[in-house]
């Protein structure tokens, strides 16, 4: 059932505007405020921040979109919200693939139980093949400055010595482009 239309995210009618010398290849679009899009689309070379609204995929816009909510009740019911938008066909002209779903701590330790069973439930509304991913706390990324935050890109390595500050940043990049890779028929790869 879809959501209500004061419920639904907007849809551009243009491409979508980003800040980089090459498009996203995917977007990350935000299921409320304060979901931690922006960090993500910072650290996350090949993502762009589609701005609350599903892109429209225009010319050779990118129909890649992964939802993104923290983990509170308030933000996994908007995230449900965009999963039944997307469902009911009312997330674009028909061309966006739903790559899934990413949570985000919204603090410190375990997922509390309440959370973690909605969470479990929307889950079944993830399209076949799409992943449903987690980002735990991160203090650090609390702490800094959008612009100091370490960035990922593809093909990038850890770092020989030391704490890996990207490291579940890292993991996230590399499922979401095995998870293209998958839909786009290319080798298989392991499901995130």
């Amino acid at each position: 059932m879809a959501p209500d239309p004061a419920r639904r995210a907007g849809v551009w009618c243009k491409p979508v505007s980003h800040s980089g010398s090459r498009a996203p290849l995917w977007w990350l679009l935000g299921c409320h405020g304060g979901a931690g899009v922006s960090t993500l689309a910072h650290q996350l070379a090949p993502a762009g921040d589609c701005q609350r609204e599903w892109p429209a995929v225009l010319g050779d816009e990118s129909p890649f979109v992964v939802l993104v909510a923290r983990e509170t009740i308030p933000g996994l019911e908007r995230a449900h919200d965009l999963l039944r938008q997307y469902h009911c066909g009312q997330a674009g002209p028909g061309r966006v693939l739903l790559l899934g779903l990413i949570t985000v701590a919204a603090q410190p330790g375990s997922m509390p139980a309440p959370v973690r069973r909605y969470r479990n439930v929307i889950s079944d509304l993830i399209p076949d093949g799409g992943g449903l991913w987690r980002l735990g706390w991160d203090r650090t990324a609390n702490l800094t400055s959008l612009g100091e935050l370490p960035v990922w890109t593809p093909g990038d390595h850890p770092p020989a010595k030391g704490r890996d500050r990207l490291e579940a940043v890292r993991e996230l990049g590399e499922q979401l482009l095995a998870a293209i890779t998958a839909l786009l028929g290319g080798p298989h790869s392991p499901t995130p």
